[in-house]
């Protein structure tokens, strides 16, 4: 595996899985989070294969962002 590569594997932020974020049918969310397909399915997430893009997504709202915390109710989470 090459350095690219190795840069380009995320790891699902429900299950644990191991996929590739560029070849991989996952969904992003946050600042570097990613979810496989199967965990995405299951939270109600519907993938368009002709637009290729999640015409639903899926519910994340109770999976950690990185970029704030532990959950969604961290006390660092910027308020709107």
């Amino acid at each position: 595996m090459d350095r690219e590569e190795w840069e380009s594997l995320g790891v699902c932020a429900q299950c644990g899985a191991s996929l590739a974020v560029g070849s991989e049918r996952g969904f992003a969310f946050g600042v570097g989070n990613v979810i496989c397909w199967n965990c995405a399915v299951e939270r109600g997430g519907h993938y368009d294969a002709d637009r290729e893009a999640w015409s639903v997504p899926p519910d994340v709202a109770d999976l950690p962002d990185e970029a704030y915390g532990s959950g969604p109710d961290a006390f660092d989470r910027p308020r709107r």
